[in-house]
């Protein structure tokens, strides 16, 4: 089994385990007796087989490893029974057709994979994602699974909502039941955090779904030994929401949204536009030699010895929205404004500068092009919201007004009828109801310009706009004086509560 504890330094990415609460667990979720065949498609050191025996059931087991050293180990742990039949092997290109009654598995977590073998695996599964180990194991066991057979697997929760995965969300909801899917982070067990994502159990059932199904989420649990409580009846109260069939086809990328509040539940599963409806919301410039071409202002002492100090008459002072240097600028003060990450609301100041050149950006779009990024340049010093494409707590967002922004930064961009909605959208993505709604999409402090797209976009009548947008000019001119407050941005969050139909109380 690969599970979460000690992590293998290798390309199987394994984690190994023997945490009872979970092997308990999910062989309990498995429903298994010893009449029926079971797989274990990458069975490690064995700890579900165990389970099983510990539970005195003496299914089939076909178990498959991929790792010699562990397939040495089961061989020798299991040589006197006649149920279990080993295999060394990679499951993933396993060319078999035989069904089984149960699967149960911890499968590798973003194992690597040689160019060849990720080419194989996309022609075999086009809308899977398959740098993501664990999805391609879902999806082929799946596909092993008898009729009316159960599946139980331990994985990432970052099939829920990134939009990587909705192939797999797609594949499941049209195919199969979901019994349950239970929640928990991944620093839940000692030395294990992955950081971008937390761990949950999914129960599937071969069964063609209605669109009226649904089933139970599972998630506040404080210790391992809560697992199997959720055996019991007490599981009620660990159920945090239900999630159906109908919500999960018509929510955007299929994806499986939990929601905690009931303003949240009606704004993601209406008709609302969206970001992308209106924006262009793209990725920015690299130069692909930072240490030559950028500098930095004295203020910075982040970089001070990567990076040479900018000498003011250098920079060019002029509007360049007005016609974008696309091929450089000709004349000694060449040196222009780009806007980096770094999570500063609704302004940040100027304070990184590039050679924008003839030479340089030659330089850019030709010679160095492979390492490069000249890209999305006809957003170029326009106007437009800078977000950081990282966040280390909420969302943010800055104006870009007329500057270069770097790859760092997802820049957006208002199509031609929504120019004038520029401060509105500046004061939404510096609200806690677009960070509230961006989480929702995606767990993570990643903010990319997919997941900035699908966010739910509702613009006010006229009257309450103006008055957003006017508020939020001034709280452009306090930025950049580095003046707001704590109470200034309460208001700006209370006009968008109102907007979006969110209850303070919630």
């Amino acid at each position: 089994m690969v599970a979460p504890a000690n992590r293998k330094q290798d390309s199987f990415q394994a984690y190994y385990t023997n945490c009872h609460h979970i092997t308990s667990y999910m062989v309990g979720l498995l429903e298994c007796d010893s009449n029926l065949s079971v797989l274990e498609p990458c069975a490690g050191e064995g700890v579900f087989i165990d389970e099983l025996f510990k539970q005195e059931l003496t299914p089939e087991i076909t178990a498959y490893e991929l790792n010699i050293d562990s397939v040495n180990k089961l061989n020798f742990k299991y040589n006197k029974l006649t149920n279990i039949e080993i295999i060394h092997q990679d499951f993933i290109l396993v060319n078999t057709n035989k069904k089984f009654d149960r699967v149960i598995a911890n499968p590798p977590y973003g194992a690597y994979q040689s160019p060849e073998k990720r080419k194989q695996l996309k022609k075999a599964y086009p809308h899977i994602y398959t740098k993501e180990t664990y999805g391609l194991f879902l999806i082929r066991t799946l596909e092993l699974l008898k009729q009316d057979g159960r599946l139980v697997f331990i994985i990432p929760d970052t099939y829920l909502s990134l939009h990587q995965h909705q192939g797999l969300r797609k594949e499941i909801i049209s195919n199969y039941k979901i019994e349950s899917i239970t929640l928990f982070p991944s620093d839940f067990f000692p030395g294990v955090n992955f950081g971008y994502a937390g761990l949950s159990i999914i129960s599937i059932i071969k069964e063609k779904p209605n669109i009226d199904y649904n089933f139970p989420v599972y998630n506040g649990l404080h210790s391992p030994s809560e697992l199997t409580k959720l055996l019991t009846k007490t599981k009620k109260n660990y159920e945090v929401c239900r999630l159906s069939y109908r919500q999960l086809i018509n929510s955007l990328s299929n994806a499986f949204f939990l929601f905690s509040k009931d303003w949240i539940s009606k704004v993601m599963s209406s008709d609302n536009m969206t970001v992308g409806d209106i924006c262009f919301v793209v990725t920015g410039f690299y130069s692909g030699n930072d240490g030559k071409y950028l500098r930095r202002s004295p203020s910075v002492t982040r970089g001070n010895k990567k990076y040479a100090i900018m000498e003011n008459n250098n920079i060019c002072r002029d509007d360049l929205s007005i016609n974008p240097p696309l091929n450089g600028i000709k004349n000694d003060c060449y040196w222009v404004p780009i806007v980096k990450g770094g999570n500063q609301r609704f302004y940040k100041q100027s304070e990184w500068f590039m050679d924008w050149g003839e030479e340089a950006v030659n330089d850019y779009k030709v010679i160095n092009k492979q390492k490069a990024r000249f890209q999305n340049s006809q957003f170029y010093f326009r106007q437009g919201i800078a977000v950081p494409m990282i966040s280390s707590s909420a969302i943010t967002g800055a104006l870009i007004d007329g500057r270069l922004f770097d790859q760092s930064i997802v820049g957006i961009f208002p199509r031609q009828d929504y120019q004038d909605l520029i401060y509105y959208l500046l004061g939404f993505f510096n609200s806690k109801v677009c960070n509230i709604l961006i989480r929702t999409i995606n767990t993570s402090t990643n903010n990319s310009a997919n997941y900035i797209k699908k966010i739910p976009l509702i613009i006010p009548q006229k009257l309450l706009l103006e008055k957003i947008s006017k508020e939020v000019e001034k709280l452009v001119i306090l930025a950049k004086s580095n003046i707001i407050n704590d109470q200034d941005l309460q208001e700006l969050n209370q006009y968008f509560y109102e907007v979006y139909g969110a209850k303070i109380s919630e």
